[in-house]
């Protein structure tokens, strides 16, 4: 079952189930209420009768011996003494006052049948309808001298309404129904209409996905109309932010790729166009040809290292092993190593460290990759005469290693990118300085796999300014 039909048929359930609890409890309180307002009415008609049957025996002085015709006078003038006494025009009791008959009256509430006269006794019937007494009912007592003559007993009608009464718990039957029927109809309308409203965007988004998934990544989803659902409007945004993911994450693929293989294909044209000289008889074969071999070897074989390396960490976790380390330590030497090189360059190094810094836990090795990484970094593109400055701190449970260089600079907009493999900020940073530009990328994945955060940032030096953040006790690693 779609989507918009789901939503059509819990909407129009919550609406039946809401009218129908509505509707119910409207009728049970007018059945209920309607009830006890026709007994009350029974009630009043039922005291309006023992009064006039009161006054019809006082008249009459004796206990009549035939009660139909005398309970018959008793309705007729309990039909037209009011609840204020006798009207001025009333006729007399048992006619209207030239010896005829009273003419026959509607009887709506079906007063007449339900009355019986009992003896004093109350259980003896004098008139009425015997079956009358196997319903509930009330009764009054006729007095005579102060005494009990007879009782009048009234027993419930038969139903919770009968003649005007059941016309009128009808007519309201009838409305209720309409107006429940009215909002089903109004309910299915809107439910339908709400429904597509949902519907639509939804299966724009899976279509969207879809598409994505085919490797259509410029697919882009419009933004939902005013007033709509935020949940949907945050559903595209995201998909649209994913397609826009995915074709950056495809295109650095594609550059990856293209790279990579450039980056290849260099040394093998060096160490086939060697080897071609050595066979044609071009360069004699000994140890300078050797040499050259070798050296294009280890070239190789370290971009081949790098490749695997920053594979390994795209992959899983970077493998580390922790140990107890002295972090001031680790960046003297790398700055020692990285000294005689600068110097032969032109460069001068600073490195005011302190004396003593936190005992940590870190892969020596890898920081000690990371920190000649970064150092190389500098040397290969900062100007001659120029200068390098290593400093270093205990900044809360980390510690922050933090190396400036001079000119020339990196533009912001290309800060970030530098960590991106293969990626070289150009004109100042080109492949003329030489590298592969995998050196960035495997710092930033060496700190990142000790817990710590890698940026680059302007300097006040006028350069380039890294920014190493690594914790004392990465997490997950064991003290």
């Amino acid at each position: 079952m779609r989507l918009v039909h789901q939503l059509s048929l819990l909407l129009i359930a919550t609406a039946l189930a809401a009218v129908a609890a509505v509707a119910g409890l409207v009728v049970w309180n007018l059945r209920t209420g309607f009830s006890d307002y026709l007994q009350a009415q029974d009630g009043e008609h039922l005291a309006r009768l023992t009064e006039a049957a009161e006054r019809d025996l006082a008249l009459r002085g004796a206990m009549p011996e035939d009660w139909r015709p005398v309970l018959r006078s008793w309705l007729e003038a309990a039909r037209i003494v009011g609840p204020r006494g006798p009207q001025a025009d009333a006729p007399p009791l048992g006619g209207r006052g030239d010896g005829r008959p009273p003419p026959p009256r509607r009887d709506p509430s079906n007063f007449g049948p339900r009355i019986m006269v009992l003896a004093a006794d109350g259980s003896t019937p004098l008139t009425g309808r015997p079956e009358m007494l196997e319903r509930p009912g009330q009764t009054r007592a006729v007095r005579l001298n102060g005494q009990t003559a007879v009782v009048l007993r009234l027993a419930e009608r038969a139903g919770p309404a009968e003649g005007v009464d059941a016309s009128f718990l009808h007519r309201q039957h009838t409305g209720l129904a309409a107006v429940a029927g009215g909002v089903l109809v109004v309910a299915l309308v809107l439910a339908r209409l709400l429904a597509v409203r949902w519907a639509r965007p939804l299966a724009e988004a899976q279509l969207a996905a879809r598409r994505i998934a085919a490797g259509e990544f410029d697919v882009r989803l419009p933004a939902p109309r005013a007033g709509g659902a935020s949940e949907i409007a945050a559903l595209h945004g995201d998909i649209n932010a994913m397609a826009q993911a995915l074709s950056l994450l495809e295109g650095s693929r594609r550059r990856w790729i293209a790279e990579l293989s450039h980056e290849l294909r260099t040394p093998l044209a060096v160490l086939r166009g060697e080897m071609e000289a050595l066979v044609d008889g071009i360069r004699p074969l000994g140890p300078p040809a050797l040499a050259s071999l070798q050296e294009e070897v280890r070239r190789l074989s370290r971009l081949v290292e790098d490749f695997h390396l920053l594979a390994t960490s795209e992959l899983r976790a970077l493998p580390c092993e922790f140990e107890q380390v002295a972090p001031a330590a680790l960046v003297q030497a790398a700055v020692e190593r990285i000294a005689p090189r600068a110097r032969a360059l032109g460069l001068a190094v600073e490195a005011p460290l302190p004396q003593v810094l936190p005992a940590a836990r870190w892969d020596a090795e890898r920081i000690s990759q990371l920190l000649a990484n970064l150092l190389e970094n500098s040397l290969r593109y900062t100007e001659v005469p120029g200068r390098l400055r290593v400093t270093a701190r205990a900044l809360d449970a980390a510690i922050e290693i933090r190396l400036d260089d001079t000119p020339p600079g990196v533009p912001e907009g290309d800060l970030v990118r530098l960590f991106d493999p293969l990626y070289r900020a150009d004109p100042s940073r080109s492949r003329a300085f030489g590298g592969a530009g995998l050196g960035l990328a495997i710092a930033k994945t060496i700190a990142q796999a000790h817990g710590g955060r890698l940026h680059a940032e302007p300097s006040p030096l006028g350069g380039l300014a890294m920014v190493l953040a690594l914790p004392l006790q990465p997490d997950g690693v064991q003290r």
